[in-house]
């Protein structure tokens, strides 16, 4: 595949995903609670994945699916406290604060590898933390909203699993690995749908309460399951930095979208907040080194 339509392929699912924030949060809005949000999302994004892959995951079930045991709870576990802080927080918090596993992400690696962290890499954090403080820091009570403590904790979860993903993505069939992650998922949001009594905002003979359910229908296929193919497919004819960064774009659509089109509130923080974390991202996944050696090998040929 051409590097320039992998590029293409995933910024459109960086897209995707911060369209996701906004839609989350209206069909919040709209009465479901995250357990509701979760089950459909995911259960769509699972039959979608099975249905299409199923010769692959036939082929390699055996293997793949403990790795993709484990790998669910973690993915679920982020979810579920992103989705649950969403509920208390804008789309554009929720899509920001998200994006602090960019930096969480080094640490796990130097307690987990006892791997040295680059200053580059240090300094890039910093820039994330501060933009976070500046979109989620109440200064005038220094207090920061429950939503927003909750919603890094679901960033928590992802920089976990985004580091176990890696170890297992490169020995296993990455569709077959993600297809049992989101039945794992699935299951796990099943119980708990189940734990809380069922469904109780969905009444098909209602046209408002069906075209929510199509919605989340909806942003399951796309956000859920296309998502993760554009990034899979994305990630594997480009480079890995790159890739990192066109994929964490969503961090940036989510805002600009949530406030263009649902009326989150707009002021300098939120704008400071933006910035920096985005450079933070792009400080953490630019390579210099390999810059400076792709320009002496373009100058030498």
């Amino acid at each position: 595949m051409n590097r320039n339509l992998a590029r293409i392929i995933l910024i459109t699912a960086g897209f995707m995903w911060g369209l996701g924030f906004i839609i989350n949060k209206y069909i919040l809005d709209q009465g479901w609670n995250d357990a509701e949000l979760l089950f459909v999302r995911f259960s769509v994004a699972t039959v979608a994945i099975f249905s299409i892959f199923y010769k692959r995951i036939i082929k390699h079930w055996k293997k793949t699916i403990l790795p993709g045991f484990f790998l669910g709870v973690f993915l679920y576990l982020g979810f579920f406290f992103q989705t649950w802080g969403l509920v208390h927080t804008t789309a554009s918090n929720n899509a920001l604060i998200t994006a602090s596993y960019i930096f969480l992400m080094p640490i796990i690696i130097y307690i987990a590898e006892k791997k040295h962290v680059k200053r580059q890499t240090i300094f890039a954090g910093i820039l994330v933390v501060i933009g976070i403080s500046l979109i989620s820091v109440d200064f005038k009570e220094l207090t920061v909203a429950i939503g927003d403590v909750l919603t890094f904790i679901g960033a928590v979860f992802y920089a976990f699993h985004i580091y176990f993903l890696g170890k297992k993505a490169k020995q296993l069939d990455p569709y077959v690995l993600m297809a049992f992650q989101l039945l794992i998922f699935s299951f796990i949001a099943m119980l708990v749908l189940m734990a809380r009594g069922g469904f109780q905002a969905i009444d098909f003979s209602n046209t408002s309460s069906t075209r929510v359910f199509v919605i989340a229908a909806l942003i399951g296929f796309f956000g859920s399951f296309l998502g993760f193919v554009f990034q899979s497919v994305g990630q594997k004819n480009t480079y890995e930095a790159e890739a990192a960064i066109l994929i964490s774009t969503e961090s940036v659509f989510g805002p600009v979208l949530a406030i263009l089109f649902y009326n989150d509130p707009f002021n300098i923080f939120i704008l400071l907040g933006i910035i920096f974390v985005f450079m933070g991202i792009i400080l953490s996944e630019t390579s210099f080194t390999r810059m400076k050696e792709m320009k002496k090998m373009s100058r030498s040929s």
